[in-house]
């Protein structure tokens, strides 16, 4: 099986690579073209855009983690990403298009100034550098599973593929990509997998603590207070997110590419839910919650199916993968690089900084060693108790905006502070670090408003 598995991953690769050099062309026109496609995306290109990114890792390998430990309460991670995309949907979609900016740095600075701009460019770097370590630790637990490769060997190769179509094509062979990996994911896990994990598995027979929901022994109100803050507010607020929203055609376009890729994340989370629960019932625990989806597959699904349904998991790492990268290139050219050097940054160079990025993921997954449910906290937590209330606060209106000092501060000081709280658990007594450092972020921001809007009444 692993040789048809090789034949399959082959075929796709070379798809995907293919695409990267088809679109080289276009892509390198202009910083519109290379990074926001020249702004050309309709409702069909938009919204597999948005729904292939937002499944990826999180609705797959770290859900699958997730409900197997926790029972069907887990579903939050999943929820509260769909619930972030409805609200962007329905709130947002329109505004930010409407800026027609290319990345949320640039939003930020004008509201805010070169400064604001500046540290929301670093907050939103760091976070996609540990959010492509995530999805290459991801990867390496299915290539793992499929071949028996060396962890190392199997985070290497998968990493060069995500940054060569990426680096080649742009925003035009990120979005055309989509369309085989979307593909591949709808085939593989809503359709193959979960039809014989229902065939060959069994629910029955599961502790009724399993099925507990919205809360379970081991999942409570907290963890689904940190799940909303953690992960649907950086659905709502994402730099990545924003990437095709601001490549949509027009506001529109870019409201329904959002609603209907709600619908699509919790498409997903059920059909991995189940999968989970199935493999929870009938096999042994794994030596990682991060093997879960990838040995159910194994075990539910004959060959040669699995082996397609394995690389369409692999599919759904890549199609994160690939515009995490593309987004800190642009954070990087766009925001960065001017700000320090006064200068742009030419396409042909900015081209190779996923070469960069990759390589520094890489090392981030090498160096981290961390469980995969613990790095998407890291990565999420950097972003959504840093930069997120101050972007809202911003397009709430004039009235709610803080000074620019303020808003730097709070993203400086609730972005530390999830990170601190991370590593170091016992400094905030144990309480979850993106509350507490969404907190210290609200408290900075309430302390720079209140005088403005008292000096706005005092005129």
């Amino acid at each position: 099986m692993s040789t048809l598995t090789l034949v399959f991953l082959l075929l796709y690769l070379l798809g995907v690579l293919a695409i990267g050099f088809a679109w080289r062309g276009r892509a390198g026109r202009s910083e519109e073209s290379y990074f926001v496609a020249d702004r050309s995306l309709n409702t069909f290109w938009g919204f597999l855009g948005l729904a292939s990114l937002t499944t990826g890792g999180s609705t797959t390998i770290v859900l699958a983690a997730l409900v197997a430990t926790h029972g069907i309460s887990g579903l939050w991670l999943d929820l509260a990403g769909a619930l972030g995309l409805l609200a962007l949907g329905l709130f947002l979609a329109r505004r930010i298009r409407r800026e027609a900016a290319v990345t949320l740095p640039e939003i930020v600075g004008r509201y805010y100034g070169g400064g604001a701009r500046l540290a929301a460019a670093i907050l939103v770097l760091v976070s996609e550098i540990v959010w492509f370590a995530l999805l290459i630790e991801a990867t390496q637990a299915v290539l793992t599973a499929a071949f028996g490769l060396s962890p190392v060997a199997a985070i290497v190769g998968s990493t060069a593929v995500f940054v060569l179509y990426t680096s080649l094509g742009g925003q035009f062979a990120v979005a055309r990509t989509d369309l085989i990996q979307y593909g591949l994911m709808v085939l593989g896990i809503p359709g193959i997998a979960l039809a014989f994990a229902l065939a060959r598995g069994s629910l029955s027979g599961l502790p009724s603590a399993a099925w507990s929901f919205p809360t379970s022994p081991t999942f409570g109100l907290a963890d689904i207070a940190g799940m909303l803050v953690l992960v649907g507010l950086p659905h709502l607020v994402g730099s990545d997110v924003y990437s095709k929203i601001l490549s949509c055609r027009d506001e529109a376009t870019a409201r329904r590419s959002a609603l209907l890729a709600s619908l699509s994340k919790v498409a997903f989370g059920g059909a991995v839910a189940v999968i989970a629960l199935s493999a929870r019932n009938a096999l042994p625990p794994a030596p990682s919650s991060a093997e879960t989806l990838p040995r159910a597959i194994l075990t539910f699904v004959p060959p040669p199916l699995s082996s397609l349904v394995l690389v369409a998991l692999v599919a759904t790492m890549q199609t994160s993968a690939d515009i995490v990268l593309l987004s800190a290139t642009a954070v990087t050219a766009r925001d960065i690089v001017p700000a320090i050097l006064r200068r742009s940054v030419p396409i042909p160079l900015a081209r190779l900084l996923p070469f960069a990025y990759g390589a520094l993921g890489l090392a981030v997954a090498l160096a981290l060693n961390r469980d995969i449910l613990e790095t998407l906290k890291l990565g999420y937590s950097i972003f959504a108790a840093g930069l997120i209330l101050p972007v809202l606060a911003a397009l709430a209106g004039r009235r709610l905006t803080p000074r620019p000092g303020g808003a730097i501060t709070a993203m400086v000081a609730g972005g530390v502070a999830a990170v601190l709280g991370r590593f170091r658990p016992e400094v905030f007594g144990g309480r979850d670090p993106v509350i507490v450092g969404t907190g210290i972020n609200l408290l900075v921001l309430a302390m720079s408003i209140l005088p403005r809007r008292a000096g706005t009444r005092l005129g």
